[in-house]
């Protein structure tokens, strides 16, 4: 059995009691002690001998004003304290309030929309925010802005040394995974008079890559249509310029030579009548057919007289007997009949610029041409898609033909989609064109 020593039995007590506690016990302990010592040794009373000796310097007072020293110090002490107290209870105010700011900053750092950053001069990302860090990819680790951004960051660094700070309205970023990344940004730098106060940058990036591009995109796209609408005016003048020299080559002529025949008729000559009449036949035989060419190049009669696709089956055959060394293949749902008008056009003339384009410029074997029916409960779509395996073409070559423009054009018109394939060999033609629907009728209302 053991027996604890007393200093084991006093340290955990000694350490569960408060600092005031103990400062007590202390105090406690030295004035007892000074007491037995004075007691013992009678301090008291040897002073006061030793005092009467030296009567005139009025020694035997001075105990007294050791005592009235030590109220005095008293006082001041607690004094002291209250400041002391009072001190401390304003830097813990300010410390509360100090990390209360501090959280409220860094929320508006981490939680902006805006891409913030505080960099070196080198370049690298000391610290960043969540939408920083998606806007390059989650790759800020490995993002240095002066290889990203190039000679412009050494620029930008150059202004930084006199000026607040530098707005830059498009900068081009490299991002470390190769995507483009178009910023608006701002820069700065603590500045103190002349000098800057550290070697730190502080960045804001607004990811403006989106509108950057759907602008570019519909910059492309008016120029295009500015380009489609002068290419219609022209073709519109070919049309008409073509049309009267049709009228007055091939319908003319005959026109003279039945005017020509009227004006010497035969007499009393049955074989010459017989002649005559064969000749004005022949000349309006030709005239009509000089009108029905006119007509088909202007609209299929076909369209209108049996519908889509019959139309198309018209088309493709006139189109075969002049390619015969390509095979074309037909798909054609025949529920595509009652097609409202401006469909049915659309629909014709896609399949006929789709087969001239083949014709001069895919050197294709093969050719199939389907047009497709969906319903639904509330939609109903016309699919349209010619497939070619000729040469194919980059989509995103910029192309002098209109034949395509003219295509997306018509089918985006009539509220459809128009696509376009093509890698490196083939072509895929694709058009979605909604019918007139109850969903539609919805939409409107």
């Amino acid at each position: 059995m053991s027996i604890n020593s007393p200093n084991t039995a006093v340290t955990p007590i000694w350490s569960r009691m408060s600092q005031s506690s103990r400062d007590i016990l202390i105090a406690l302990f030295v004035i007892t002690s000074v007491f037995l010592l004075s007691a013992t040794l009678d301090l008291s009373e040897k002073f006061i001998e030793w005092a009467l000796t030296h009567e005139s310097l009025q020694l035997d007072e001075f105990p007294l004003v050791l005592f009235s020293a030590a109220l005095v110090s008293i006082w001041f002490s607690r004094r002291r304290m209250r400041e002391v107290v009072s001190e401390a209870n304003r830097r813990i105010a300010a410390e509360h309030l100090s990390i209360k700011n501090q959280h409220m900053f860094k929320t508006l750092f981490d939680q902006g929309l805006c891409g913030n950053f505080v960099a070196d001069l080198k370049g690298h990302i000391l610290l960043c925010n969540q939408a920083f860090s998606t806007m390059c990819g989650r790759n800020e680790a490995t993002l240095n802005l002066k290889d990203a951004i190039g000679n412009p960051w050494n620029n930008l660094c150059k202004k930084l040394l006199t000026a607040e700070k530098v707005d830059i309205a498009e900068l081009v970023v490299k991002r470390p995974d190769g995507a483009p990344w178009i910023v608006a940004a701002r820069l700065t730098r603590s500045i103190s008079g002349q000098e800057p106060l550290d070697n730190t940058i502080h960045g804001f990036f607004i990811d403006i890559t989106e509108q950057y591009l759907a602008e570019r995109e519909l910059a492309a796209l008016f120029k295009e249509n500015q380009a489609l609408a002068r290419h219609a005016m022209q073709v519109q003048e070919e049309e008409r310029r073509h049309i009267a020299r049709e009228i007055h080559d091939e319908m003319g002529q005959y026109l003279t030579a039945i005017r020509l025949e009227l004006a010497t008729p035969p007499k009393n000559d049955i074989q010459l009548m017989t002649a005559f009449a064969q000749r004005i036949s022949s000349h309006v035989e030709h005239i009509q057919q000089a009108v029905r060419g006119l007509i088909h190049q202007l609209r299929p009669t076909a369209l209108d007289s049996h519908g889509l696709v019959e139309a198309v089956q018209q088309l493709v055959a006139e189109w075969k007997k002049q390619h015969t060394e390509i095979d074309c293949q037909l798909s054609l749902d025949q529920s595509c009949h009652q097609l409202p008008e401006k469909t049915n056009i659309v629909a014709y003339r896609i399949v006929q610029e789709s087969l001239t384009n083949i014709a001069r410029h895919a050197h294709a074997r093969n050719v199939s041409i389907k047009l497709m029916r969906t319903r639904g409960i509330l939609t109903d779509t016309l699919t349209i898609e010619i497939r070619d395996d000729g040469v194919g073409f980059n989509p995103h070559t910029p192309r002098t033909g209109f034949g395509l423009s003219g295509m997306r054009e018509r089918v985006e018109s009539e509220g459809g989609v128009f696509n376009l394939h093509s890698q490196g060999k083939g072509v895929v033609i694709s058009a979605s064109i909604p019918l007139n629907t109850a969903l539609q009728a919805i939409q409107e209302s």
